[in-house]
């Protein structure tokens, strides 16, 4: 038995991180067949988001948004949510977690939301991040391997914060306004890519002439520099024009299975400031 992606979904067009993930978690459920009451967790992974908001976590606004779980009647599962922020890696950390928990819920189904947004609710041009919104079914299969196990690979210091609100300058624009200093190198990223690329690839003995490298494109040379040091010859990333951030794998995913691609090994990888990186394997249903 093996954890699979039941359906995949990206929505794009507004400027609402949390208005944006619910909409994609709205079809990403109705895509898999699953009711919105039958949801046994909902993770949000997305970073930067509504207003600069803090409290609560806003899987929870996700969560009502997209009406899971609102009401607990006989039959109903009650549903877990909460935010796991880690930049680009989220999203392979999510499926870690999710591994976990669907190791006890064999009908179990885990909603993976992501998505940025300028703080201001505006569509902010020189904002580094492309406001997508996406979402990620996982259920058990029966047959399918599914995800392999999550390897990471980092720098060996603190890394210095990356997104962040100055308290003693933000003034009365504080909720609206924020700092991003996006300094990692492609060359460093690509490293610690490579090297839990690696790890994954070896842990689940893939062939490279069948894998397809599925991953997002945090600097423009990203994408072909880390297929190229793995060896890997097909590589998909999103279609969009600027870093989808915290949506990119899911955005990446679809774009792979638009593609026809999903019927051989995916290797999905990311990478983010730090540097950061995380990978994980994933072979679905249609691989033979």
């Amino acid at each position: 038995m093996g954890i699979i992606i039941s359906s995949a979904v990206t929505q794009t067009g507004g400027v609402s991180s949390v208005g944006q993930a619910a909409e994609a978690a709205k079809a990403a459920l109705t895509g898999a067949g699953c009711p919105p009451e039958q949801v046994d967790a909902l993770i949000n992974v997305g970073v930067y988001r509504d207003a600069n908001l803090v409290e609560p976590a806003v899987a929870a606004l996700i969560q009502q948004a997209a009406g899971i779980g609102l009401e607990y009647r006989p039959g109903d599962v009650p549903c877990l949510s909460f935010d796991l922020m880690n930049g680009a890696c989220g999203l392979v950390n999510a499926v870690g977690v999710a591994t976990s928990l669907l190791a006890d819920l064999p009908a179990g189904h885990v909603v993976v939301v992501s998505g940025d947004a300028h703080p201001s609710g505006a569509a902010e041009a020189e904002f580094a991040f492309e406001p997508v919104g996406a979402a990620l079914v996982l259920e058990n299969h029966p047959t399918a391997a599914g995800f392999g196990a999550v390897h990471v690979s980092a720098g060996d210091t603190l890394p210095d914060p990356q997104g962040y609100v100055t308290l003693s300058a933000m003034g009365a624009t504080g909720r609206s306004a924020l700092t991003l200093e996006l300094g990692t190198s492609t060359p460093e990223l690509v490293e610690h890519a490579a090297t839990a690329a690696r790890e994954a690839l070896a842990a689940d003995h893939l062939d490279l002439d069948q894998v397809v490298l599925v991953c997002g494109k945090p600097t423009p040379e990203y994408a072909g520099q880390l297929a190229a040091e793995l060896g890997i010859d097909t590589v998909v990333t999103d279609d969009f024009a600027g870093d989808a951030h915290t949506s990119a794998l899911t955005a990446a995913y679809v774009a792979a299975r638009e593609a026809g691609l999903i019927d051989r090994p995916l290797l999905f990888v990311a990478a983010d400031g730090g540097p950061t990186a995380a990978a994980v394997t994933y072979r679905g249903p249609e691989v033979r």
